[in-house]
């Protein structure tokens, strides 16, 4: 039985230690042996990958857990603290030992690769016969699902997949989706999930259009990643300007025309489909994946407001002036109780983490 455990726990720590060292690396030398025993990835030894590898994972979407579960959608904060809390607390240190070209430790190729290293704890173990120990590792994988990789990975993996279509970087991060899937199923984390870790949302129903596109460009806002290809799509529409080159934060500017041309009904009708279709996939997934169900109906609840907000915000509905704001500056033991008061108050209270 033991060396049953033992075996499927090294297939899965290899399979994760090799997918998030995938992520962490540009295609080439360092990939090369990765890949050399895996047929289906062997692609990703090609250099001439490398520019796929930018527009994916350092231009197109930012793959840390601090920017889809912060308020502010930005790298770092309390988000990316409590992930490197974590892994000192497990003993993993590829975040301290500089080996990767990273810029946080809450990196997914990151949990990846800690994922691998708690299951090769939990192998090496079975191994020896010592399943006390073996459990004990069981459940520090629990946590790490339940705290982190279980609240956005999928999100993430869903927008990189979007952007990797037709390139060698696809099979890879079909792959990564479908062992997160699995791990859901084996670990079932639901129990160890945690709502009070989850961004205070404030009230969305005043929006002006700086206030709208803040929303838009945070997941932990909105529910799901709104791409570079979506906002272009809507810019181009409208017959507003969008090079290929442009960002995600051009969306602020981009808002601010719609509004005063009057245009923000049309800007953000294709947005709506995304958000009841995110609403509806995040539906499908809380059914299907019994072990993150709460993480799957929170997204669903967030996008499908979301959805309900975008349709409300026409020009006639819309005011520059939902955009003012006094910003106080809040800290000690009592913050959260100084917040509570000023939204019982009526105020819009929103966390900005400096």
């Amino acid at each position: 039985m033991t060396v049953d455990l033992a075996e499927r726990a090294e297939r899965r720590a290899a399979f994760a230690a090799l997918a998030g060292a995938l992520l962490l690396s540009e295609p080439g030398k360092m990939t090369a042996p990765l890949v050399a025993r895996v047929p289906q990835l062997a692609s990703l030894a090609d250099e001439s990958l490398a520019v796929e590898y930018e527009r994916i994972f350092l231009r197109s979407v930012s793959p840390y857990e601090s920017v889809f579960r912060s308020d502010s959608a930005e790298r770092g904060g309390a988000v990316a603290a409590r992930v490197t809390d974590f892994f000192d607390d497990t003993g993993f240190d590829e975040h301290r030992t500089n080996r990767w070209r990273v810029a946080g430790a809450d990196h997914l190729g990151l949990q990846l690769r800690a994922h691998a290293f708690l299951v090769g704890l939990e192998a090496a173990a079975w191994r020896g016969e010592r399943p006390d120990e073996g459990a004990r590792h069981v459940e520090a994988q629990r946590r790490l699902f339940a705290e982190h990789v279980g609240w956005w990975a999928q999100v993430a993996l869903d927008a990189m997949t979007v952007v990797a279509v037709e390139t060698g970087y696809a099979q890879l991060l079909g792959a990564v989706s479908e062992f997160l899937v699995e791990e859901v199923e084996l670990l079932r984390p639901l129990p160890y999930m945690d709502v009070t870790q989850l961004p205070t949302q404030g009230s969305t129903s005043r929006l002006g259009p700086r206030r709208l596109a803040r929303h838009m460009l945070a997941p932990a806002r909105c529910g799901f990643w709104l791409g570079s290809e979506d906002i272009a799509a809507s810019a181009r529409l409208l017959g507003f300007p969008w090079r290929p080159m442009d960002s995600r934060q051009n969306l602020v500017p981009l808002v601010n025309a719609a509004y005063e041309a009057g245009e923000i009904e049309a800007l953000v009708t294709p947005w709506v489909s995304r958000a009841r279709d995110a609403a509806r996939t995040y539906s499908e997934r809380a059914s299907s994946q019994a072990g993150a169900e709460l993480a799957w109906r929170h997204l669903g609840e967030l996008a499908a407001q979301t959805a309900e907000l975008l349709v409300a915000s026409s020009e006639r509905m819309m005011s520059a002036s939902d955009d003012d704001e006094v910003v106080l500056r809040v800290s000690g033991s009592n913050a959260g109780s100084a917040l509570d008061a000023l939204r019982a108050q009526g105020f819009d209270a929103e966390v900005i983490v400096d």
